[in-house]
């Protein structure tokens, strides 16, 4: 690659998308999501950050940058909780738990503000490693969240027998809340996650009929466009001072 088609290539920026309570009364936490940004100042989509990623040392380059950016811009909210998306490959490394922690330290954010964001294949792959670091994590003051839940073959008995602080009804479920079937199954699991001591967010919000539904289903905290879309650092503040109250 040439110096003036480097120079053409975007970096990568996080964007982050609200959390709120279900009465959307309370901004509550955020989740990194990876942009990139052109040499002109645009945002688009996180693919041409992927595609460079085409090795696995710079794939893993690229996750741990993201993390390290992530819990910097954890230190302007020290009242919300930042969720971080952890790739299956990462999560199954045997030494993860000792390089986030050391991560977290070294930033110097608190371990409790940060909730790592797994999906299933980071679980099915190797069940017991995953339960280990999942356990040795969360000694640590970290936070685990299953993330879409409701997709793929996502299994109730992840619920009993992981130790995981928070579950995400996938959007495709969320979707689904005003037919019968797809409604019964999010009371459920949410009642279920509930009984369990989980807290339960719903991603994809955007009708004021599903934060209706899902708030009276139980549902802790909602996420979508119906509150915000994914936005810049600086845009994350402006709504901590003009949309929504600090949590107390």
């Amino acid at each position: 690659m040439s110096g003036s088609d480097a120079d053409e290539q975007p970096e990568f920026v996080l964007f982050y998308q609200p959390q709120v309570t279900a009465d959307g009364g309370r901004f509550v936490g955020v989740e990194a999501l990876l942009r990139a940004r052109g040499r002109d100042g645009s945002i688009m989509g996180p693919q041409q950050i992927l595609a460079r990623a085409d090795t696995p040392a710079a794939a893993d380059a690229l996750d741990w940058r993201i993390m390290r950016q992530a819990c910097r811009d954890a230190l302007r909210w020290p009242d919300l909780s930042v969720s971080i998306n952890v790739a299956a490959r990462q999560f199954q490394r045997p030494d993860f738990t000792d390089r986030m922690t050391a991560l977290v330290s070294e930033v110097g954010v608190s371990p409790k503000q940060i909730e790592l964001e797994l999906l299933e294949d980071s679980i099915i792959d190797n069940f017991a490693r995953a339960s280990a670091t999942m356990d040795a994590l969360r000694e640590n003051g970290l936070r685990i969240a299953l993330d879409d839940f409701g997709t793929g073959y996502s299994s109730l008995s992840y619920l009993q027998k992981l130790q995981i602080d928070k579950l995400k009804l996938d959007k495709s479920m969320v979707d689904g809340v005003g037919g019968l079937k797809a409604a019964a199954i999010v009371q459920a699991v949410t009642a279920l996650s509930r009984a369990l001591g989980l807290k339960v967010v719903a991603e994809g919000v955007e009708t004021s009929e599903q934060q209706r539904f899902l708030r009276i289903a139980g549902c802790h905290f909602l996420q979508g466009y119906l509150f915000s879309p994914a936005i810049g650092v600086e845009a994350v503040d402006e709504l901590l001072r003009q949309r929504w109250p600090r949590p107390q």
